[in-house]
């Protein structure tokens, strides 16, 4: 599913608190040390960290909704994050915050100014990926501090956050897909699409999206089809079974959706959107219930492929249905993704780990999310052998061998 932040609109709506912090001025830091003041910013972090390994790598990916309560701009110039002793992970600033800093009321998230100056009555969105040390244990809790300037004032202020707890439940779930040459489209990174798919329901901001995976299959020639680009069946993916990741039950099914015609251009892709709603943006779609408030959900489906009905219980590697090119999609691939609720967009999207599986390549190149849309500007990176992974999720544009 290619991202979907702006199919459904829906306003900012961020509790409102007062952050207290210490003033601190350049010119006489022993005085300051002793002053309070109010700096009308509030900081919500509406969803906990989780802890995750990629690339054999621990990360933590979140966000920090930054809201400006007065009529005054301020400019962030830097945010510092430290684990529940005070060692310091990660410092942004400069340019650093450009790549992390979004503006969600202005057009693609985008800003006529600095990113870092967040406007009277402005929310804007720090979206925090966090790579940990090799060896260093993963932290319970974060610490976070900004360091702000207000408009016409050469003070610096400092705004302390409340700690956040980290969380380290990780599910560990099967493949939904068996064979070799996959890659995970839009995967977790932070400037993917899907990461960066943001909605609103119920006056809380939501990424359902958060870790969600567009699977496509590239051929020998490095493409994700051959022949006519303009049938489905041209498409090496489509067609192929997936499968059930985990014990779970069939909690819904949609089926009956025709399929689009790849490959859709913009102007394709602007009409579907018109069109979409809750119940036609994944398609023809399975959403199993896996216990303990974990839901997963395979998008995209051939319509009349699906083998299993409401309240079946599947166990993993049993096929659910076969990969398809319905709702929003551009061409075919299974948008697969773990989440907190059964909403393809009213929920949190949840981390997890394959036990194993092997990374055969990277792709590089401006891909914008989809192989063919830029295939001049792309190129497949082969491994010299294919590295075992175990205890991963693969990341944005990495291509995978699943066991047959």
């Amino acid at each position: 599913m290619r991202a979907i932040a702006n199919v459904i609109a829906a306003s900012f709506c961020l509790f409102t608190s007062l952050a207290w912090t210490q003033t601190v001025s350049p010119h006489a830091p022993s005085e300051a040390q002793d002053q309070r003041a109010p700096v009308p910013l509030q900081v919500f972090i509406p969803t906990p960290p989780s802890a995750f390994r990629g690339d054999t790598q621990w990360h933590l990916c979140y966000e920090i909704y930054l809201t400006n309560l007065s009529s005054s701009s301020w400019m962030v110039q830097h945010i510092d994050v430290k684990n529940e002793s005070g060692a310091p992970l990660l410092t942004l600033q400069g340019k650093e915050l450009e790549t992390v800093l979004s503006h969600p009321a202005l057009p693609s998230g985008g800003k006529g100014g600095p990113a870092a100056e967040i406007a009277p009555g402005e929310a804007v969105v720090a979206y925090m990926w966090i790579d940990l040390v090799e060896g260093a244990p993963i932290p319970t809790r974060l610490q976070h501090q900004f360091s702000l300037k207000k408009s016409g004032d050469e003070k610096n202020y400092e705004l302390d956050a409340p700690m956040t707890v980290v969380s380290n439940k990780l599910l560990e779930i099967v493949s939904p897909l068996r064979g070799k040459d996959w890659v995970a489209l839009s995967g977790p990174a932070n400037t993917s699409v899907h990461r960066r798919s943001a909605q609103v329901f119920e006056g809380t901001p939501r990424i359902a999206q958060r870790y969600a995976i567009d699977w496509v299959r590239i051929g020998d020639n490095g493409q994700t089809y051959q022949g006519d680009r303009r049938k489905n069946r041209s498409y090496y993916s489509y067609g192929a079974e997936v499968l059930a990741v985990a014990d779970g039950v069939v909690v819904e099914v949609k089926d009956g959706i025709p399929e689009n015609t790849p490959p859709a251009d913009q102007k394709d892709i602007d009409e579907l959107e018109r069109t979409l709603t809750m119940e036609t943006v994944a398609g023809n779609h399975v959403n199993l219930d896996l216990g303990g408030g974990v839901y997963a959900m395979y998008a995209h489906l051939q319509p009349g492929s699906i083998r299993v009905k409401l309240g079946d219980k599947v166990t993993p590697g049993q096929v659910i249905g076969l990969l398809g090119n319905s709702g929003h999609a551009g061409e075919p691939h299974l948008h697969f993704q773990l989440m907190d609720r059964n909403s393809p967009l009213n929920s949190e999207g949840l981390p997890y780990y394959f036990p194993g599986f092997k990374l055969a390549a990277r792709i590089s190149g401006d891909s914008e999310g989809q192989v063919t849309e830029a295939p001049a500007n792309l190129k497949v990176n082969r491994l010299p052998v294919p590295e075992a992974h175990h205890g991963d999720i693969p990341l944005e544009n990495e291509v995978v061998d699943f066991e047959p």
